[in-house]
């Protein structure tokens, strides 16, 4: 029986490029992917956003707008996740590759096209993410309402 994942997700755009992080564990087969990950007990969506931002780039992130929720019920990889997918905006820190993720790039968008063709991006929601943010899809974090 699968299992169900809720996740977080950075868009961060510097001069019209996108950042992205190469994988190294097996599972990913060095795909490409945005700074993401699953939600830890305990921590809001933002939090997560930020503390995948900080782990996989070695960036401090401020998520900013909501661009949006992409969710696939069924996975190669036996799992049913839900992305919530932020724009944000880079506030501190330095690009640091690390064992983990051995590669963090911004990519033009022909590239991340070329990528997602050639199945590339580590999830199929990445690419779509992008366009949606290019398109101005993007909401206020206003719709998010953590519960104490």
């Amino acid at each position: 029986m699968g299992v169900v994942n809720v996740a977080s997700s950075n868009v961060i755009e510097k001069d019209g490029k996108f950042l992205f992080v190469r994988e190294a564990k097996a599972i990913a087969q060095g795909k490409y992917s945005l700074p993401a990950g699953k939600v830890e007990f305990g921590e809001s969506l933002i939090e997560c956003a930020v503390r995948e931002a900080k782990e996989e780039t070695g960036l401090d992130v401020k998520p900013i707008k909501l661009v949006g929720v992409y969710q696939r019920p069924i996975s190669v990889e036996d799992t049913n996740t839900t992305v919530f997918c932020f724009l944000s905006e880079v506030v501190g820190g330095e690009i640091t590759p690390s064992e983990k993720h051995p590669e963090v790039v911004f990519l033009e968008v022909s590239a991340i096209e070329k990528l997602a063709d050639e199945k590339r991006l580590r999830a199929r929601y990445q690419f779509p993410a992008i366009k949606d943010y290019l398109q101005g899809k993007a909401i206020g974090l206003e719709i998010i309402t953590v519960i104490p």
